[in-house]
């Protein structure tokens, strides 16, 4: 592992600290914060070197430098405007530091890799051509019995609930989703 594996800029630490990029380099320049620099001439922050800066400076440590490695988590959804909806969400706040998001419109591609990848938590659309969430769930609990299912559908009838009772799902949320309790939800379900 390499410090490129898990270090940040001083513009991912102006969002994570809440202070401007020239506060963050100009602690570079005076030591207070433990830097490489790149063969560019960049700054280069290792996540222990921030860990060390932020006990030393008695500031909380973020709930996603506490995690010691990023879950893995597959978006399955016919619909496009879904996916692009949740990679704007894992790529917000804290998200793309604690999670990495795969993201499937074809249930059949995604099944492969789920099947391959076993990921941690998989967001799961009911209705869809060519395999319905249905039989995904339960060919992922068959496959990868650990990874957790969150199910996003338009179509939350209590007809389809019923049908979910018989297959280990940590949630069902509906469409439009409140991304507030999706990520209480996905931190429920991977805790």
């Amino acid at each position: 592992m390499s410090i490129f594996d898990e270090s940040y800029s001083p513009i991912d630490l102006s969002r994570i600290l809440g202070v401007h990029r020239v506060t963050v380099t100009n602690w570079i320049k005076k030591g207070a914060i433990k830097a490489i620099r790149t063969p560019g001439g960049r700054y280069r922050v290792s996540r222990d070197d921030l860990m060390a800066f932020l006990d030393a400076h008695g500031m909380p440590i973020p709930a996603f430098l506490r995690v010691k490695e990023k879950k893995l988590v597959v978006a399955v959804d016919d619909e496009e405007m879904i996916l692009h909806l949740l990679e704007q969400f894992f790529s917000t706040n804290d998200m793309p530091y604690m999670y990495k998001l795969e993201t499937f419109s074809n249930p059949i591609e995604a099944a492969f890799f789920i099947g391959d990848r076993k990921p941690d938590l998989i967001i799961l659309d009911l209705l869809m051509p060519e395999l319905n969430g249905f039989n995904m769930a339960e060919k992922i609990q068959q496959a990868s019995p650990h990874s957790q299912i969150i199910v996003l559908t338009g179509h939350a009838t209590d007809n389809n609930i019923a049908r979910l009772k018989n297959i280990h799902i940590s949630a069902v949320l509906t469409k439009p989703v409140n991304l507030k309790i999706l990520k209480q939800t996905i931190e429920n379900a991977l805790i």
